[in-house]
């Protein structure tokens, strides 16, 4: 960076004080990505948001005896269609909370839009209230976290925000009473790749500033000589 150590010290012990622990945290992490691969960071960018269709594994069946043998169904997946998206789009802009009956509503809802003349929808193909939970949960959990990721760029510009509404215990989905979880939901113990970015990104920033910012008092300091 151009910057000699004693400076960053300098700055840390003056401005440090003020830093949010999630700004000395990130400071640290970058500290240890350049200390073993120099410059490292300055490449890190926030990775896009990808869109995509979420799915969810879908509960095998019980065991069925089929010729004296017992066989069970694996790898069968639940897709949501497209036709289904728009009508739970539709009712979670309207409450993203719905009792059990109004799961049922949007559950029917979904499976008239799908349903083929003369044709009966499967067991899989199916919308049940249990699978418009799932996707009711983790439809509030992911915009809880795009809105924590806004929340950290707006901080690393400097501009204070509230963060996101706390956590609702009814986002949990609890295993006793709903077997459908979506794999992808589930906690790492590593940290999200697009939150490292965003503090990486906002560190390079204040390091830039305060290279430019040490550049010009050295021009000074040289005008002041002369």
């Amino acid at each position: 960076t151009g910057i000699s150590q004693s400076r960053i010290s300098h700055w840390l012990l003056q401005q440090g004080s003020d830093l949010s622990e999630q700004k000395k945290r990130a400071f640290y992490r970058w500290y240890q990505l350049e200390k073993t691969n120099p410059g490292a960071t300055l490449s890190m960018r926030p990775a896009p948001i990808p869109i995509e269709e979420p799915e969810w594994r879908q509960t095998p069946p019980p065991v069925t005896a089929t010729s004296g043998t017992f066989r069970l169904r694996r790898g069968s997946r639940f897709t949501w269609r497209k036709e289904c998206l728009a009508v739970m789009e539709s009712y979670f802009n309207e409450n993203q909370y719905p009792d059990e009956a109004k799961r049922e509503e949007i559950a029917n809802a979904c499976n008239a839009v799908i349903q083929k003349p003369g044709k009966k929808l499967s067991d899989l193909e199916r919308v049940t209230s249990l699978k418009v939970y799932n996707w009711f949960a983790n439809r509030r959990k992911e915009i809880k976290r795009r809105a924590n990721i806004e929340a950290a760029i707006l901080e690393s510009h400097g501009i204070d925000v509230q963060s996101p509404g706390g956590h609702s215990n009814s986002d949990d989905v609890d295993g006793n009473d709903y077997s459908e979880q979506d794999d992808s939901t589930s906690h790492s113990d590593h940290q999200d790749p697009i939150s490292l970015a965003v503090e990486m990104a906002a560190v390079n920033h204040t390091i830039l500033a305060l290279a430019r910012q040490g550049a010009n008092e050295i021009k000074t300091e040289a005008l002041d000589d002369d």
